[in-house]
């Protein structure tokens, strides 16, 4: 029965949640069958392991159905029923958990019914703990949209002044919620630039024909309950636009510093996302100057933010950045920790290979080259990045321990792949190739030392001016090694 959908939705139910899910199809309220209960009940008693010996389709039907032979139709019927309960389970625990459509909901259903009293009374309580000071975020003002937009319309019969303050109101949030929504697209859309090729009848002539900009920074000067919220969306977009707007930059750390506690963990993820592709399009062209700044950020994610999203995973680019993002600081220990304090939050389908990464980028840290490359060899995963990475860690790691005729091998391998990989950018492969000519005069040197100082003079003095290369540190390192 593993191969059901309905196993992997019931690995996902907590102990609480299975037991509670017991009562959900117990109750009369949804219509469950007694005979689809007592299947449930019967395979509820494997939870989380689920082990086919003791799951299997023909051993629950002679446990429920004793001394009858198996009907394979109507375990499939049964399981088809839990599956589907299972998503009104779902689907009523995540509407019980979120206030925003419980408020609408409710608000709708007491107009409809002209229950007027009832519908002052909860409005009136609704309302106020919207306007109560707190985050905001796009969920808060969907809610206000829609709470406004019920009480304007259950106001429409007496056309007084708060009918159309509440529909003001609703507009308001509406076109807030609007203006987040919007750049957010055009931030992706800039981001992924070389993926993004949808193109959109609406979306796409709304951006032509609104200057948003100009629009954010004529209401970053205005002070109502929105200010803060839209001085973030101007800040945001500013920076995405233009990785130089240092200036938006520092009024969006200003703004963050001065409001804690203004805008959500979910929304301060966001934020932080664009505030790190700021860090990395600075450090790369101004030498590292917002390195530490960056690190910070990093621990930030690790420590808070992905506890807004229980769902959330590490993405393997957050951590590759990290794991070169401490070796570049010395935090080698960080490198380690990274696969074994967050195991859990690494994606499922890459976890071995990021594990094997972590280690052997530490281990090589650790002076141990031989281990180090043991764990390089195990890494198998298909990204093209990663795979460049592993490429250079193996040379290093070549040159390390001695063996030049596999460091030349390697470079060999290198060559091939920068000259036919297309998804790198044009820089990575500059830097990849200046690494490899500067290792295979290293090698050389070292297998050939008859006119050394003059020939490492010159090599030091153009790896000194060269920008455009990977592992600068490590190659200087070659070099002194080699002068002293």
């Amino acid at each position: 029965m593993n191969r059901s959908k309905l196993i992997p939705i019931l690995k996902s139910f907590s102990k609480e949640e299975i037991k509670e899910f017991d009562k959900f199809l117990d109750s009369p309220f949804f219509g469950c069958k007694k005979f689809v209960l007592n299947f449930y009940r019967s395979i509820s008693e494997y939870h989380p392991e689920y082990r086919e010996e003791d799951i299997a389709k023909e051993k629950i039907f002679k446990k429920i159905y004793e001394g009858k032979k198996f009907n394979d139709a109507l375990v499939r019927r049964i399981i088809s029923d839990l599956i589907r309960f299972s998503e009104e389970y779902m689907a009523y625990r995540n509407f019980r958990e979120r206030n925003t459509f419980r408020s609408i909901s409710l608000l709708n259903e007491l107009r409809n019914r002209d229950l007027e009293d009832q519908f002052r009374i909860r409005s009136g309580q609704i309302i106020k703990k919207l306007n109560s000071p707190g985050p905001t975020d796009p969920e808060l003002l969907f809610e206000k949209y829609f709470v406004n937009l019920e009480i304007k319309e259950f106001r429409t019969v007496l056309r007084d002044s708060k009918m159309h303050s509440d529909y003001s109101n609703s507009v308001e949030a509406f076109t807030v919620l609007f203006l987040r929504v919007i750049t957010s697209y055009i931030n992706h859309k800039t981001t992924f630039i070389n993926e993004f090729n949808i193109k959109n009848d609406i979306i796409d002539p709304v951006i032509k024909n609104i200057n948003i900009k100009d629009l954010l920074k004529e209401l970053e000067i205005q002070n109502g309950g929105y200010s803060n919220y839209l001085k973030m969306i101007l800040y945001v977009y500013n920076l995405v636009q233009d990785k130089n707007d240092r200036e938006s930059y520092f009024k969006l750390m200003d703004l963050l510093n001065d409001c804690p506690g203004c805008f959500t963990q979910l929304e301060m993820k966001n934020i932080y996302i664009v505030i790190i592709r700021f860090y990395n399009y600075q450090n790369e062209k101004f030498d590292d100057i917002f390195l530490a700044e960056k690190f910070n950020a990093y621990k930030l994610f690790l420590t808070d933010f992905l506890s807004a999203d229980p769902s959330s995973r590490l993405q393997i680019s957050f951590c590759r950045n990290y794991v070169n993002l401490c070796r570049q600081l010395g935090r080698i220990e960080k490198i380690r920790e990274l696969h074994k304090k967050y195991h859990d939050l690494l994606p499922a389908e890459h976890k071995e290979d990021l594990i094997n990464f972590c280690e052997a980028v530490y281990l090589f840290e650790k002076n141990k080259f031989r281990r180090s490359l043991q764990f390089a060899s195990a890494f198998n995963m298909d990204k093209v990045i990663f795979k460049l990475d592993i490429k250079i860690l193996k040379i290093k790691n070549y040159y390390e321990t001695g063996y030049y005729d596999s460091v030349h091998t390697e470079l060999d391998n290198l060559k091939h792949f920068l000259n036919s990989e297309c998804k790198l950018t044009d820089s990575i492969v500059m830097k990849g190739k200046n690494f490899s000519r500067t290792v295979s005069s290293l090698t050389k040197f070292k297998t050939d030392p008859g006119k050394l100082k003059f020939k490492i003079s010159v090599l030091k003095e153009k790896l000194e001016k060269e920008k455009m290369i990977s592992e600068k540190k490590w190659l200087t390192e070659k070099i002194k090694e080699l002068e002293g």
